[in-house]
């Protein structure tokens, strides 16, 4: 038996929509993004920056962005 074939439509449809992993609690698409944050170094008093990447969602934006 032969493979099934996609219109179009199905092939645009299948592209479009939320990407990522679904927060259980708020039910939005988690987005992932890069948090840096500038530590000043105790011993020499010099900054260094922190890269962290975290998945926020409307639960823990206001957490992580701090408004």
């Amino acid at each position: 038996m032969g493979k099934k074939k996609r219109t179009f439509a199905d092939k645009v449809s299948k592209g479009t929509g939320p990407r990522g992993e679904v927060c259980p609690e708020c039910e939005t698409v988690k987005r992932v993004i890069k948090i840096i944050r500038a530590e000043q170094d105790d011993s020499k008093g010099s900054w260094r920056f922190s890269e962290k990447m975290e998945k926020v969602c409307k639960c823990n934006e206001t957490e992580l962005m701090g408004s």
